[in-house]
């Protein structure tokens, strides 16, 4: 495989998560923008993850007959548009219309991508693969809010700019060519197993609502404790997306050698300690350290998680089912979280961190033999 080819398959997993994160920070100037109220701006998170995470639900499903480079190009003809269309729309309601398309449009990129991988690259490497493709996603997720706050100098719209690049980047690369999913060499014969695919669901919803989805949050924190503007805010939060990025390739490498199991748990468990002392910590240092470890162990457990599901029967189909609750938990995370936070404060982060161990015993009890 080329390497500027392997350049877009990973470029294709940082943008999907970007242009989600894009608005984590920047809740108050982008409802300054368009005069609508904070929990209004909120709601336009919800409103591209709510269609990315549905369409997941079956996308796997619909594109398993159909070659994956066709399945992510038409994704990315679609999103190019729809992003410059972001720079310059004059109402919310418009906004609201392009960005949820764009979370339709990514719903086929976001699996598609890990099934090329999966066709790509060796079982015994496939880990570290899978790794270094959500280390990208996590950089995607939470440098966002980075490079949202340093554009909120001029405007927050100019974050939707490297959407549109990213985008360019990709359908001029060109993806390799690899064979429909259901005409793969690589499919696991046997009955789904139920139990496990469940677990593996609502481990997926916890992450994405009680860590990814909380960037806001966070950021809210921060900015309430210390005082920070945008651009600090932004700042905190993109310490989780660096942790994520530098841990995500090592995760994947350790579920190669130790086993999907023992790193997921061991991943519940660091972000259940993380969370439990994040609000209570007394500098912002502390905290942007809590932060990057939560996040990080987010990606530990999305990561094996996902080796789990491509590493058992039916994986090529049930890999966008299972992720898409994991984008539900981000989508219903404003909506939870914000009205927790306004009414008890940093101790929201509580509810996250005993969510997270409810992660690690549900694990520790899951029955599925993993073949990896």
């Amino acid at each position: 495989m080329k390497k500027l080819q392997m350049a877009a398959i990973l470029v294709g997993g940082f943008v999907g998560p970007f242009t989600g994160q894009a608005l984590a920070v920047v809740l108050p100037e982008f409802a300054d923008t368009f005069n609508i109220s904070v929990g209004q701006a909120a709601l336009t998170i919800t409103a591209y993850l709510l269609p990315f995470a549905s369409t997941m639900l079956i996308s796997g499903r619909l594109t398993r007959k159909v070659h994956p480079h066709k399945v992510v190009r038409a994704a990315y003809i679609a999103t190019l548009p729809l992003a410059l269309l972001l720079l310059i729309t004059p109402s919310w309601e418009l906004f609201l219309i392009a960005y949820a398309l764009i979370g339709v449009a990514n719903a086929f990129t976001t699996p598609v991508l890990q099934i090329m991988l999966r066709e790509l690259v060796p079982p015994n490497a496939l880990g570290k693969a899978l790794g270094t493709y959500a280390a990208m996603q996590s950089l995607g997720m939470l440098s966002a809010p980075l490079v949202a706050g340093l554009s909120s100098v001029i405007s927050w719209r100019l974050t939707f700019l490297v959407t549109a690049l990213a985008s360019l980047f990709v359908l001029i690369a060109r993806l390799p060519v690899v064979p429909p999913p259901s005409a793969s060499k690589q499919n696991i014969l046997g009955k789904v197993q139920w139990l496990p695919t469940i677990i593996h669901m609502a481990s997926g919803f916890i992450v994405g609502a009680g860590i990814i989805g909380t960037g806001f949050m966070t950021s809210l924190h921060v900015g309430d404790q210390f005082n920070f503007d945008a651009a600090t805010r932004g700042l905190v939060v993109m310490c989780g997306g660096l942790a994520a990025f530098f841990a995500s390739r090592k995760i994947g490498d350790m579920a190669d050698k130790f086993g999907v199991r023992a790193v997921l748990i061991v991943s519940a468990l660091i972000g259940t300690v993380a969370l439990g002392i994040l609000p209570i910590a007394p500098w912002a240092i502390l905290v942007a350290v809590l932060w990057a470890l939560s996040v990080a162990a987010a990606q530990g457990i999305q990561a094996t998680v996902n080796l789990a599901v491509i590493g058992s029967p039916g994986g090529s189909s049930l890999l966008s089912t299972v992720q898409a609750f994991r984008f539900f938990g981000s989508a219903a995370a404003p909506v939870v979280f914000l009205p927790i936070y306004l009414g008890i404060g940093s101790a929201a982060f509580w509810v996250s961190a005993l969510a997270l161990f409810f992660v690690a015993v549900a694990q520790w009890l899951n029955p599925q033999r993993l073949k990896l």
